[in-house]
């Protein structure tokens, strides 16, 4: 497992390295508002991502983890095309009624690319092939970084950029599947849909989630415009770097988590990683006033003092996500179902009154105190179901 955390680390770093040179280019090239646009059109996609993905990365991990028939995989990618396609379709047609920009609606369309490197990174973790997924996740960063730099080289506007991004998606799914051939012969939508009625609560989990991580971005643009959204986006994109280490940790200890019900119960490499948690949010804290003027420019300067509020998310951010992984890995998803409802309303009251007092401030403050209630009801969940019963 050490050595697959070794792996899925140095990548999400190498990947996170292309990405903060990516965003440096997009923020001086599109500016405050072209950024925020970008922003917004990436944060619908994640959430239509978690969307698709239906919670079946958990539930075909525990499953392959036992059996390993042929088909499962199969099964997940039909569901998630067909998933694929209600979201995008969704978006469109929203796009009837409400002002959403081209550029937001024509990026779903990059959810049908995803389907397949969804897929396939499932297969990759559930096998225990961290280092083709690591390498995969490296290709993508640098393909994304490609479609950057051709922007750059022909003075193109967001739309050329949506359209080169989306075709890095189209060409790492051609990769993906030399990588690991999906038996396309096995497709039943018969099956497809048994397996998404039987992940709907760890679906309703992990796009509730994504929603929870993302809605300042899609709130943003309402109360303060896109020059809003700019500004929290660029902090909050320096506070994801600080989490890369822990999410690469996060992704090889699920599948340990599965299959040795003792790793969450003893809370092994918990203590590591907040500690490691709380060293980076201080480091983060300290030296944003060099960080966002030195990666954005001057234009991002209002960028510090939110960045100062978003780092201290980190550690409870830690604490969410083992108890999380812990609990879902044990049985109990209705646990963490209940917190993240109660997390989520928490942070929406939270952005409605701070975010029009203080703006992206506001936003930040909302997250954090939302982040310290989901952590502490996690923890309550966790003493309730695991420690009560598994002294």
């Amino acid at each position: 497992m050490l050595k697959n955390i070794i792996w899925t680390v140095l990548s999400r770093y190498g990947a996170q390295g292309l990405a903060v040179i990516s965003n440096i280019l997009l923020a001086r090239y599109l500016g405050v508002e072209g950024f925020g646009e970008y922003a917004l059109a990436s944060a619908v996609l994640m959430i239509g991502n978690a969307f698709t993905n239906f919670g079946m990365d958990m539930i075909l991990i525990r499953k392959l983890s036992i059996t390993d028939v042929p088909w499962l995989l199969t099964d997940g990618l039909g569901g998630q095309l067909f998933l694929s396609l209600v979201y995008s379709g969704a978006v469109f047609f929203a796009g009837q009624f409400f002002a959403i920009p081209f550029s937001v609606k024509f990026y779903t369309l990059a959810l049908f690319p995803l389907s397949f490197y969804s897929i396939f990174t499932i297969g990759t973790r559930a096998r225990q092939h961290m280092a083709i997924y690591s390498i995969a996740q490296f290709l993508m960063a640098v393909l994304q970084f490609f479609a950057v730099t051709v922007l750059w080289a022909a003075q193109g506007d967001l739309d050329f950029l949506i359209l080169a991004l989306l075709l890095t998606h189209v060409l790492i799914a051609i990769w993906a599947n030399g990588q690991f051939a999906f038996r396309l012969e096995f497709l039943s939508m018969v099956r497809s849909f048994a397996l998404l009625r039987e992940c709907m609560s760890m679906a309703v989990i992990g796009t509730l989630r994504l929603v929870y991580e993302k809605i300042p971005l899609t709130l943003l643009p309402v109360i303060s415009g896109f020059a809003g959204v700019g500004i929290f986006s660029a902090a909050a994109r320096v506070t994801d770097a600080g989490k890369l280490g822990h999410l690469s940790a996060f992704a090889a200890m699920y599948p340990e988590m599965t299959r040795d019900e003792n790793f969450g119960k003893q809370h092994k490499g918990l203590a590591l990683l907040l500690g490691v948690g709380f060293m980076i949010s201080t480091l983060l804290y300290f030296f944003a006033g060099l960080i966002v003027p030195f990666l954005f420019g001057a234009e991002f300067l209002p960028a510090i003092p939110v960045l100062r509020v978003l780092v201290w998310s980190i550690p409870p951010y830690v604490l969410v996500t083992y108890t999380s992984l812990g609990l879902v890995a044990l049985g109990f998803e209705k646990p963490v179902l209940h917190s993240l409802l109660i997390a989520l309303t928490v942070l929406l009251l939270s952005m409605i009154g701070f975010t029009f007092k203080f703006g992206s401030m506001g936003s930040a403050l909302a997250v954090l105190f939302a982040e310290l209630i989901h952590a502490a009801l996690l923890w309550f969940q966790w003493r309730k179901h695991v420690l009560s019963k598994f002294p």
